[in-house]
């Protein structure tokens, strides 16, 4: 039987590195499916019954919403193995990319109402939801987006335009942080719940899919005109809605660190596999210690980096909201993985530089995320006004 937090992390573990490598991944070979390419619904639809079957989707959640109500350390050890195995739809099982995780830390903010509607249809995996923040003038800074929300008797009409919205291209609702721009109330940030599938927000649409370095087609832009919104679809407290934003940023970056030390693995994995195979002037390349020095520091690096990361969730945990700590984590966790990448890129040659092998992929993907949920810079400041304010 099992007891203790630990011993369910580990059953659950044995039992996710199962369905990667007996269902997950051969399903990917089976129907050929390719990160830089749409993916198809029903292969997404797919891995989310066969996660919920299993217990993996939305694990985070509590388990009257259908989750395992596993530890952020749990989250994070699950996340770093689906990073690792280099499957298309890692994302979707456990419900990253327009899932439960996305609206995990906000659940204490719907109403029951809200709860029936939207939020459980995401739980379950019938429906897809984005979170629209950034705007082409609002990234790092957060306070400057431009989308408005203006009181109409009880809805509210929202104008404005949000870009790079990931799972956006598919997502059956967005949440919209809009500043309410009403006499007395200048100012004034709220999130909204905005349906894109009900008439009434026809003002709602997709804009332009927009393709990052990394290949995939999950980003868009989200317009806004004249879009009709009920007062009841507020999430929280009207002029709280950048509050909510925030309290996803520990365990997002948290989380995301740790998907990129699983990125990280996989690169060292492929790049040792590599050393051994590949034969040059008569014996495999690992044989020469300059292949020897970039696999240890490779290592090195992955193993700092996996320390830190676990350390930060461990005190998260347990009560004690570590935001420098978390910055630290997603800083450098980005900064190794892409490290990582570049060594690969080294340490395979030619064949590492042809345009969708899986090590030029990831050598793409890891820049990239030196950048998304906060640059590396907006994780520097971070850290330096904590040390500054002691």
């Amino acid at each position: 039987m099992v007891t203790t937090q630990e011993e369910k992390l580990e059953v659950l573990q044995i039992k996710l590195q199962d369905f990667i490598q007996n269902e997950l991944l051969p399903y990917e070979r089976e129907h050929g499916l390719n990160a830089e390419e749409d993916i198809p619904r029903e292969a997404i639809q797919w891995a989310r019954k066969r996660s919920r079957e299993l217990g993996f989707y939305g694990i985070n959640l509590p388990e009257k919403y259908g989750g395992q109500d596993v530890s952020l350390k749990g989250l994070c050890m699950f996340k770093e193995e689906l990073a690792r195995s280099g499957a298309v739809l890692w994302g979707q099982v456990i419900g990253e990319i327009g899932g439960p995780l996305r609206i995990g830390q906000m659940l204490e903010s719907f109403t029951q109402g809200q709860i029936e509607k939207y939020v459980m249809p995401v739980v379950t995996g019938e429906a897809s939801c984005c979170f629209a923040l950034t705007e082409p003038n609002a990234g790092s800074d957060a306070f400057a987006i431009e989308t408005t929300a203006v009181k109409d008797g009880n809805d509210y009409i929202l104008n404005g335009k949000k870009h790079f919205i990931s799972a956006a291209p598919y997502a059956d609702f967005a949440i919209v942080i809009a500043k309410e721009s009403q006499e007395g109330e200048k100012g004034r940030i709220t999130a909204f719940l905005v349906d894109k599938k009900t008439p009434e927000h026809s003002g709602f649409e997709l804009g332009d899919i927009q393709v990052p370095l990394s290949g995939e087609r999950i980003h868009a832009e989200l317009n806004f005109n004249q879009c009709r919104v009920p007062a009841a679809n507020i999430i929280g407290e009207p002029g709280k809605g950048l509050l909510l934003g925030l309290k996803r940023i520990n365990t997002n970056r948290a989380s995301h660190a740790a998907g990129f030390i699983g990125m990280a693995q996989h690169l060292l994995t492929l790049s040792i596999e590599h050393a051994k195979t590949r034969v040059q002037h008569g014996r495999p390349i690992g044989d020469f210690q300059a292949i020897q020095h970039m696999l240890a520091e490779m290592a090195t690096e992955i193993y700092a980096a996996r320390c830190m990361v676990y350390d930060v969730v461990e005190k998260i945990d347990h009560g004690k909201e570590d935001r420098a700590g978390t910055s630290m984590a997603k800083l450098f966790a980005s900064e190794v993985n892409s490290r990582v990448a570049d060594k690969a890129i080294q340490i395979f040659g030619s064949k590492g530089l042809v345009k969708g092998h899986p090590v030029e992929k990831m050598y793409r993907s890891a820049r990239m995320y030196r950048i998304l949920s906060g640059t590396s810079e907006i994780q520097k400041n971070t850290i330096a006004k904590a040390l500054l304010k002691g």
